[in-house]
């Protein structure tokens, strides 16, 4: 645990308003225990100042950034989604625990078990991006620790009041990963919202 949080939104170099980035997401649409477990979390933040909780429908687990969209023609992007289909095509369905609770400098997230599960997956997307649109440096390293945010940090102050608010920590629960989504994101404020542009399934 932290001891002090920072401000979330700040701007990556190159990000900037409205300028979209294209991104694969995990997303636990129609799984009500997942969506039911991060309700519960925010039920219990909601009266703690400095946190900004994620609306459901925007809840993810960023998988691999593949860069910004007005560098990328669209038939690299197409060339990427089927790299990303053929891949994860010869993968079953791959089942985790998400509940382990993450408090970050940042924010607020839920990790997985095992913490390697889906690592199948994020090697998929890698290898794809790296044939056809190249690995952003916004990528960073290929180690990954995948999460699902429930909250993020809007200021600068002491972790202690988040903390004390997560004294109960709910028991985990499984999440499905039966597909990935490819998504051009904009920050909007203190949200990320995005238009989704392939999915594409495991097995």
């Amino acid at each position: 645990m932290p001891e002090r949080m920072s401000d979330h939104w700040w701007w990556l170099p190159g990000m900037r308003p409205g300028r979209r980035m294209l991104l694969w997401h995990i997303l636990p649409d129609g799984q009500s225990e997942v969506s039911d477990l991060v309700r519960r979390y925010q039920d219990m933040l909601a009266g703690v100042d400095g946190l900004d909780l994620i609306p459901a429908e925007w809840v993810h687990m960023t998988t691999q950034i593949v860069g910004f969209e007005d560098e990328i023609p669209r038939e690299q992007v197409e060339a990427l989604a089927a790299g990303v289909g053929r891949r994860l095509g010869a993968l079953a369905p791959i089942e985790v625990e998400v509940g382990r609770l993450w408090v970050h400098s940042e924010g607020v997230a839920l990790g997985i078990r095992p913490e390697r599960g889906l690592d199948p997956v994020r090697e998929a997307m890698r290898q794809a991006a790296a044939e056809t649109v190249g690995v952003h440096p916004l990528d960073g390293e290929p180690g990954w620790t995948p999460h699902v945010s429930i909250a993020y940090s809007n200021a600068d102050g002491p972790a202690a009041p988040i903390v004390d608010a997560l004294d109960s920590r709910p028991e985990p629960v499984p999440l499905r990963v039966g597909s990935a989504h490819l998504v051009a994101q904009v920050r909007d404020g203190h949200l990320y919202r995005w238009e989704p542009l392939a999915e594409v399934a495991l097995g």
